[in-house]
């Protein structure tokens, strides 16, 4: 009897790693028109239809597939002007959501409209707020924000008062585009070495954002807090980090929105210009009730030479850029990273001196943040677009090689690390780099190209909840000619994920199921 149940077992656990393993592929009819100057944003799956927003100079559309991604219709946006800039394209489980800006004599208006399944628009475009402008002033003016559930929205803008003095306006509002709350405040800061950073709108509508400052341009935090302004008030709050002996790279914020926590986290070093020693993580209670949570943990030698690649371990993580921060239903923060680098006719690129990490908001180890040497700040920056050079005539080549990830507990302890072994490097542009994660609730798909005689193939590797990696099989239904821009995917559904792809000289995107 033993042996008949061991053998049913064998046959159930088989069977469960066929049906994890097994994946199809659609793709959508190649467009030569989407290639140049396309942005885009994946909207999301609505009934049986998935909604991509594509923008091409003036030309506003929403492509309409079916799951077999055959494109089954293409809804233009003849509402937004055609000097419209700063579109934003968000996705609700009911509705998608359209926010953009344009200019006429010298106002900007801020406007907001919501979509149907259908891609068609419900009601007429909201005017959300409006702002009047010099006749040299830069209008780019309005960034969007999001909260983690969807249900609520926030346009703001940022602005010199003083040198030293920010003006900040934000409109809160619901899903459907319902005005919650307007608020102002001035924000002062100390000297140009100051900045504030990581905008985030928590599940209540509180608006987060961090306050940083450096020695110099080019040297790690030294001084760091968390700035709340609550919902209902008009007055923020701070919270000043310690920072007991550690100098910080980039602050990243992630809210605990379960259990009434904010969660800020970053690589540090123990010297202002040093190599990066180990992970940094604050926890703070929304409320700001108690001391908070702050630990600086140092990477151990085996995870340095696990993590280090091709150079030495004391140097191994100068190239990593933190990317996601996933929160766990226990409490606890998963933190991935990837070392991520580029050069440029022989110049190596570290991250002081590195054009493509700093500031860009495509990539890794962007970090925006206004300071009073700022005008307007910059605008909206979720918007997917194509990549190139920064300089043409220079022969550019991106590295993103091995990711690391940590997993924290509730009080912010390592638990464990792990290293995702990968090596990938392009010519000139960096569109078919780096990876995505599939969120499966059981495990984490990490997705990403490896090259197969010059060729980028899609790879996978998974994480269990206990740390240990697995390198997956090839996926199936690899079309030859077909290069994923893997790192541009967005998951769908449970196990579902839109992924825009290279074809020759066409772009197209494509549907993954796992």
């Amino acid at each position: 009897m033993k042996t008949i149940n061991v053998l049913f077992g064998i046959i159930l656990l088989l069977c469960v790693s066929v049906t994890v393993k097994a994946q199809r592929i659609y793709y959508s009819e190649p467009d030569r028109d989407d290639i140049r100057q396309l942005k885009f944003e994946i909207m999301g799956k609505y009934n049986s239809q998935y909604l991509v927003y594509k923008n091409t100079r003036s030309n506003h559309v929403i492509s309409i597939f079916d799951p077999e991604m055959k494109l089954k219709d293409k809804v233009t946006l003849d509402f937004i002007p055609d000097r419209a800039f700063n579109v934003d394209v968000f996705g609700h489980p009911d509705h998608g959501i359209v926010i953009y800006q344009y200019q006429k004599k010298n106002i900007v208006y801020c406007m907001g409209v919501m979509l149907d399944g259908n891609g068609k628009k419900i009601g007429e475009p909201l005017e959300l707020d409006t702002t009047q402008i010099g006749i040299f002033g830069d209008n780019k003016i309005y960034s969007v924000i999001i909260s983690d559930d969807k249900q609520k929205l926030m346009v703001f803008k940022i602005k010199n008062k003083q040198r030293d003095d920010l003006q900040v306006q934000t409109v809160l509002l619901s899903h459907n585009l319902m005005p919650i709350r307007k608020s102002g405040f001035t924000y002062h800061l100390e000297t140009y070495r100051e900045s504030i950073a990581d905008f985030y709108l928590d599940n209540e509508g509180n608006f987060l954002f961090s306050h940083v400052a450096r020695p110099s341009q080019r040297e790690f935090i030294n001084e760091a807090k968390l700035v709340v302004l609550p919902v209902y008030s008009d007055t923020v709050k701070t919270f000043a980090l310690k920072l007991d002996k550690v100098y910080l790279d980039e602050l990243r914020i992630k809210v605990d929105n379960t259990n009434g926590r904010y969660v800020l986290t970053s690589l540090y070093s123990k010297t202002r210009h040093g190599n990066i020693d180990g992970l940094y993580t604050a926890i703070i209670d929304k409320d700001f009730n108690g001391p908070g949570i702050e630990r600086a943990s140092e990477f151990n030698d085996q995870f340095r030479a696990e993590a280090k690649g091709e150079t030495s371990a004391r140097l191994a993580f100068n190239d990593y850029y933190l990317k996601h921060l996933i929160v766990k239903k226990d409490g606890g923060i998963l933190v991935t990273g990837e070392s991520s680098y580029g050069s440029s006719r022989g110049t190596n690129y570290n991250r002081w001196d590195n054009p493509w990490l700093w500031g860009n908001p495509m990539y890794p180890g962007s970090y925006f943040g206004w300071n009073p040497w700022n005008n307007w700040g910059y605008g909206s920056w979720g918007m997917y677009g194509m990549g190139y050079p920064w300089n043409s005539y220079n022969a550019t080549r991106y590295y993103a090689e091995n990711i690391i990830v940590l997993s924290l507990d509730k009080e912010g302890k390592v638990m464990w690390n792990s290293v995702i072994a990968k090596n990938q490097y392009d010519d000139n542009s960096d569109n078919l780099l780096s990876y995505q994660v599939m969120n499966s609730g059981g495990e984490l798909l990490f997705l990403y190209n490896e090259w197969n005689k010059r060729t980028p193939m899609l790879n996978a590797q998974s994480l269990d909840p206990t740390g240990q990696v697995t390198k997956q099989p090839p996926l199936r239904s690899l079309d030859k000619g077909y290069e994923f821009m893997i790192r541009l995917g967005k998951q769908v559904g449970a196990r579902e994920m839109i992924v825009p792809c290279l074809y020759r000289n066409s772009f197209s995107f494509a549907r993954i199921e796992f």
